[in-house]
């Protein structure tokens, strides 16, 4: 396996790991919402999905890995109360938070470059 998929297949099991983490975290805070709670553990589904697909070495893998990236980004930033974990003291959540979003755009970063190799050795 080539040193970019191998990249891309650790990223996106590091993901999974954290996702199931953040899940166990939620569940033990009161008050959380509970359609919240099923819709992260549906996005975790996803992440789930993608990396077995990813371990399977399906050719669509990297794209859903690229998509969802993308996706825990877009929900993940703009939402204030993670950014507050930090200045209310609450380091494992914002660690959470951080480590994830290093991780998406790690993935992201891998993926282009995985792509734009991929074009490179197409290209006559």
């Amino acid at each position: 396996m080539e040193r970019l998929e191998k990249a891309t297949a650790y990223l996106v099991y590091a993901s999974v790991a954290l996702g199931v983490l953040f899940l166990a975290v939620i569940h033990s805070v009161p008050g959380f919402p509970d359609w919240l709670f099923y819709s992260i553990m549906g996005g975790e589904g996803a992440w789930i999905l993608c990396a077995v697909a990813i371990a399977r070495r399906l050719r669509w893998a990297p794209y859903l890995a690229f998509a969802l990236a993308l996706i825990t980004l877009a929900v993940s930033l703009p939402q204030p109360t993670h950014y507050a974990f930090a200045s209310n003291g609450q380091y494992l959540d914002f660690s959470i938070f951080a480590g994830g979003a290093l991780l998406q755009v790690g993935l992201i970063l891998v993926i282009l470059a995985s792509f734009a190799r991929s074009r490179r050795i197409q290209s006559p």
